[in-house]
């Protein structure tokens, strides 16, 4: 029975409960960023100490041995974690969230310890991406605050996928990116409606994550510009990038869909996590999800080694993943493009031209991006809001994404 005088959820008008799952969609990513940035730091600080510089400096501050260490305690308590909570609860994707709307829920106390450890374990040193765990967060707020909303299973779906966007927008502070994202590869039409309430939403959650996550861009670049030569360097860019971005999406998705979850994970994990800490021990460049690489190669890093270790990146990112680690590949991709525009640029000065390594760098993780995310106005979105870029230096960009979407259809088409 209903107490008199209150009136049930079910009696406010539908667009009052869409505009209430928006807005409450919204705020809740927001706080998921800011959760999802403190527990990062805390791990951060626990594991390397609370070394205020950059988190290369904080990597280097700590000997071989306890980052060695620290990814070994990392991969047995992972593997025991998931190992206990994959056998009584059941994890959904957000793709499978949304197909199972009005039929099954997710085990939201689960789900969000499920998403919490990825971001435990790339604080600790893991070499894959974190964004998969504040899209999850808030894509399972979208769909429990629909759900309590009594909204119909099209606009439940819709709230799920808004709230995956939204999360994304918070941690990274990219809104506009994380729309198009939504858009692109969560399944959601291009209507006035859907976009309209996905803008709220990311919008929303970066204002409100913003004076934890901050408002500078996630990579300290400066402003690029291009020319008539650049022309030749988005070419060849293009040419070789992508089908090295085509074979990591191919190993990272084989990975993930061969993801070991039953007894062997409590052997495997630990195994993949002291490869990496045996890599990390003498090489820290290749810690974390590949934001320390990446900037160290926007801030003037060279080494002779740099193929090599860009190689050894990819293949640790699939080597977890497939031992029975969970997180992205956003982070890594972004960085294995830039790596590889930086060695095809500096491969084409030693031919006389004078190009940009910088914009070799935006160039390569916009197709690397635009490849493994199977959304190019994605990729072009993020690469100018993680670099704080803009202007004419959007051209380049666009062309990249351009001729690598067709030369992956035109090879997609002889398969």
């Amino acid at each position: 029975m209903i107490a008199r005088g209150i009136k049930p959820i079910t009696s406010l008008p539908k667009s009052i409960r869409l505009s209430l799952a928006v807005f409450g969609t919204g705020i809740a990513s927001g706080l998921v960023g800011i959760l999802c940035h403190y527990l990062l730091e805390f791990i951060q600080i626990l594991v390397f100490g609370n070394d205020k510089s950059d988190l290369l400096s904080q990597f280097d501050s700590v000997s071989p041995f306890r980052r060695f260490a620290a990814l070994l305690v990392v991969g047995v308590l992972a593997s025991l974690f998931w190992y206990f909570l994959q056998r009584r609860v059941s994890l959904l994707s957000i793709s499978k969230a949304k197909q199972l709307v009005g039929k099954k829920s997710p085990n939201f106390l689960g789900q969000s310890l499920h998403a919490l450890m990825q971001v435990a374990i790339v604080g600790a040193g893991s070499s894959i991406g974190k964004e998969g765990a504040p899209r999850e967060l808030g894509a399972l707020f979208g769909g429990s605050l629909s759900k309590a909303l009594h909204l119909d299973v099209v606009d439940r779906q819709l709230l799920i996928a808004c709230g995956a966007g939204a999360g994304l927008a918070a941690v990274y502070q990219v809104p506009f990116a994380s729309t198009l994202f939504v858009l692109e590869t969560l399944g959601v039409a291009w209507k006035s409606k859907n976009i309209v309430i996905i803008l709220v939403t990311t919008y929303l959650s970066a204002y409100c994550a913003r004076p934890i996550a901050g408002k500078e861009a996630m990579y300290q670049v400066g402003k690029v510009g291009s020319d008539l030569a650049s022309l030749i360097q988005v070419i060849v860019l293009v040419l070789v990038i992508t089908p090295l971005a085509i074979m990591f999406s191919f190993l990272a998705k084989k990975a993930s869909k061969s993801r070991i979850t039953d007894k062997r994970i409590l052997w495997t994990m630990p195994l993949s996590y002291i490869v990496l800490g045996g890599i990390v021990a003498f090489c820290p460049l290749i810690m974390g999800n590949g934001q320390v690489l990446a900037q160290w190669l926007f801030s003037g890093g060279v080494s002779a080694y740099l193929p090599l270790i860009l190689v050894v990146k990819g293949l640790v990112v699939c080597l977890l993943l497939w031992a029975g680690s969970y997180g992205g590949t956003l982070t890594p991709s972004f960085t294995l493009g830039a790596g590889l525009g930086f060695l095809l640029t500096s491969c084409l000065e030693i031919f006389g031209l004078s190009l940009n390594p910088t914009l070799g760098m935006l160039l390569g993780a916009t197709v690397f991006l635009g490849i493994t995310l199977d959304a190019p106005l994605t990729g072009i979105a993020l690469v100018l809001g993680f670099t704080g870029q803009g202007g004419l230096v959007a051209v380049p960009l666009i062309l990249a994404s351009l001729l690598s979407r067709i030369l992956k259809n035109r090879w997609k088409k002889k398969q």
